[in-house]
C-alpha cells in the first residue's frame, strides 16, 4: 500500500530526504547472440520530477533476461561499464532468470546501452530508474541483499536494513517464464515500473520500485504479483539496495 507520507516525500516520523525520483523508463527485446539496444536518458522519463536526466543524477539500470543457461549480461554508457550493484544473479529452472543491476552518475550521458541476451530464444526486459540528490561519492548505504527462487515467477525482494535516515530503498527483480507478455505488480513500492517480452520460448519480465525516506527498522518489500498464473517451470531473481542521500 502506498502511504500518504510517501507521496509527500516524508517518512512516518517526518524525515525529509535530499533524494528525489527523476523518472523511469522500460524497454524489451528479443533474444540475440550479438548486438546492443539502448534506452534514452535525455527524453521520455516518466513518473518523477523530470523527463530527462541532468549531470550528477544517479541512474540505476536493470537487465532482466530469461535464458537457457547462466549468462553474463552487459550494461554500459556505450563505452564504459556501469558499476554493478551487489552481484549478477541467476536462478536455474526450465526457464532461467538472469538479473544484472548497475549504476552510473550522469555526466553528459544520453542513453544506457544493454548487450545481447546470449541466445536467440532468450528474451529480455530492461529498465532505467533515475534519482537526484544521491550521495554520488558513496551512494550505496549498506551491502545490497539478494534472493533467487525456482518453481515460481513470484519475485520476493529480500529484507534490507539501511543505516542512514532519509535513504531510499530500491527493489528490482527479473522473472523468467513461458506464457505471454506479462508484468509484475507491487503493493508497497512507489513509482513501480514493469515490462515484459514474449520470446520464442523464454519470456522475461522486469520490475523496479522504491520505498522513500527510510527512518528505521528493516524494510521487507512484499512479494510481487504477476499478471498470469504462476508455474513451476519459472524462476526469479531479486535485489534490494539502499541509496544514501547527499
Amino acid at each position: 500500500m502506498l502511504h500518504v507520507n510517501q507521496l509527500i516525500g516524508f517518512g512516518a516520523g517526518g524525515v525529509s530526504s535530499s533524494i528525489q525520483f527523476v523518472g523511469g523508463k522500460t524497454a524489451t527485446k528479443a533474444g540475440a547472440t550479438s548486438g546492443t539496444s539502448t534506452i534514452a536518458l535525455n527524453s521520455g522519463l516518466t513518473g518523477g520530477i523530470a523527463s530527462a536526466v541532468s549531470n550528477g543524477d544517479f541512474v540505476i539500470a536493470v537487465f532482466a533476461a530469461a535464458t537457457a543457461t547462466d549468462r553474463t549480461l552487459s550494461i554500459t554508457d556505450g563505452a564504459n561499464p556501469y558499476t554493478l550493484i551487489g552481484s549478477e544473479l541467476y536462478a536455474d529452472d526450465t526457464m532461467d532468470a538472469n538479473l544484472r543491476v548497475a549504476y552510473k552518475v550522469i555526466s553528459g550521458d544520453t542513453a544506457t546501452t544493454f548487450g545481447p541476451t546470449g541466445g536467440t530464444a532468450e528474451a529480455a526486459a530492461m529498465a532505467v530508474y533515475v534519482f537526484r540528490g544521491v550521495n554520488v561519492a558513496n551512494p550505496i548505504d549498506v551491502t545490497p541483499t539478494t534472493a533467487t527462487g525456482i518453481n515460481s515467477v513470484l519475485a520476493n525482494p529480500p529484507s534490507i536494513l539501511p543505516v542512514t535516515p532519509g535513504a531510499f530503498i530500491v527493489c528490482a527483480a527479473a522473472g523468467a517464464h513461458f506464457s505471454q507478455v506479462d508484468t509484475f505488480t507491487s503493493s508497497d513500492l512507489s513509482a513501480f515500473f514493469t515490462d515484459g517480452f514474449d520470446g520464442t520460448s523464454n519470456d522475461a519480465t522486469v520490475g523496479i520500485g522504491h520505498y522513500p525516506n527510510w527512518e528505521g527498522g528493516a524494510f521487507d518489500a512484499a512479494q510481487f504479483g504477476f499478471s498470469s498464473a504462476d508455474n513451476t517451470s519459472a524462476s526469479w531473481a531479486a535485489i534490494s539496495c539502499a541509496l544514501r542521500p547527499s
